[in-house]
């Protein structure tokens, strides 16, 4: 059995799960095969969370969304370097295929996770495991080392929401001062979500809790004067297509509710 000491940590497998989840239906909005091939490896009871059809659909545009965003930043730059914060047991790389191209993948996570993730996703050419808190600087002084001609793409996929705003204030204020000429794509929950996490279907059957929220799009703006948005898509009510699995009057719901409509924010940044 799987256990992972870190309560934020062990959501980890929420997404590995939805992923895996959402790879087996038809026409599927994500096929992710190293979710195919990992859940039925793990001992974990994955079945808490088998009622979470709406997370299922959410993790899947999430996941392809975020996948667009860096196949088209590894398009638009010369020297592109991917730092995905909070990893997990994300398969982004593979996903991509040939889309990544020889872009240098950095993977970051605790370090129990990393040791997890050795084990059962064994880095590809051009990925590397970076075992730290996501909220140091140390990792980011060395990459700034490592790969001075680099624009990077730092990757926040739920991740932000577990921790409080004035530590996620002070992860983007520290890449804005190191990494000018680079972006950051990460998502955020509106405060009605935040309030309501116990009530989550996903999250009620997890240890942790949702911090942090986002009800303004360029609230991130404030926290340093080079950072700009670029796109702003709301996960519920940009993609109606996709939501309509989950049936016509859940969808009709989500779509009418401002707060179920705006609870998730897909936000783009750029670093000037």
């Amino acid at each position: 059995m799987i256990k992972i000491e870190n309560a934020v940590s062990e959501t980890l497998l929420i997404p590995l799960y939805m992923k895996y989840r959402a790879s087996q239906q038809p026409d599927p909005i994500l096929r992710d095969e190293a979710a195919c091939r990992l859940v039925p490896q793990i001992d974990y009871d994955f079945a808490r969370f088998d009622r979470a059809k709406h997370t299922i659909v959410g993790t899947a545009i999430r996941s392809r969304y975020f996948d667009q965003i860096t196949a088209d930043f590894i398009r638009r730059q010369s020297h592109p370097v991917i730092v995905i914060l909070g990893c997990g047991l994300d398969s982004r790389r593979e996903r991509l295929g040939s889309q990544a191209g020889n872009a240098p993948f950095c993977q970051l996570d605790l370090p129990e996770v990393i040791e997890l993730r050795r084990q059962l996703l064994p880095p590809q050419a051009n990925e590397t495991l970076l075992p730290a808190s996501a909220f140091s600087t140390e990792w980011m002084e060395d990459l700034q080392t490592r790969h001075p001609e680099a624009a990077f793409l730092f990757l926040i996929e739920g991740v932000l929401m577990y921790f409080a705003i004035d530590t996620v204030r002070g992860l983007f204020q520290n890449l804005a001062a190191r990494f000018s000429g680079s972006e950051i794509a990460f998502d955020m929950c509106n405060s009605w979500t935040v309030k309501n996490s116990a009530r989550h279907e996903a999250m009620k059957n997890a240890r942790a809790r949702f911090q942090s929220s986002c009800d303004n799009e360029r609230e991130a703006e404030q926290w340093a004067n080079n950072l700009h948005l670029i796109s702003s898509r709301l996960l519920i009510g940009d993609f109606p297509a996709e939501w309509k699995r989950t049936g016509w009057l859940s969808h009709r719901i989500m779509r009418l509710v401002r707060a179920m409509r705006e609870s998730t924010r897909l936000l783009h940044y750029r670093i000037d």
